[in-house]
């Protein structure tokens, strides 16, 4: 008895939600794009940049040798601090769990 009275409010509640929800998922549905359109924007931004990328670094004037000199330098420069913090906290968390 108790089960059945149980079961038939947190219905009401469901059908009371989803009445309340249906107006907002029209909203959403309607004035947001689809997932494939936001992913091709995405891949078309990407393009974009790289064909002003492109442009910009044959505007320098620079050799490949020098841009690579760049790419690997501030590639170090950016994944070495992350590197060196990981390595840190490892250590840290090991001298805390250690015996």
């Amino acid at each position: 008895m108790i089960n059945a009275i149980l079961t038939g409010i947190f219905s009401l509640i469901l059908g009371l939600v989803e009445v309340l929800l249906t107006p907002i998922d029209l909203i959403i549905k309607t004035a947001l794009p689809d997932l494939a359109s936001g992913i091709s924007a995405i891949g078309n931004m990407f393009a974009l940049i790289t064909d002003v990328l492109g442009f910009v670094v044959s505007l320098t004037g620079l050799s490949g040798e020098a841009i690579s000199l760049i790419i690997m330098y501030y590639t170090f420069k950016l994944t070495a601090p992350l590197l060196f913090s990981t390595i840190k906290q490892a250590l840290s968390w090991y001298n805390t769990l250690k015996p």
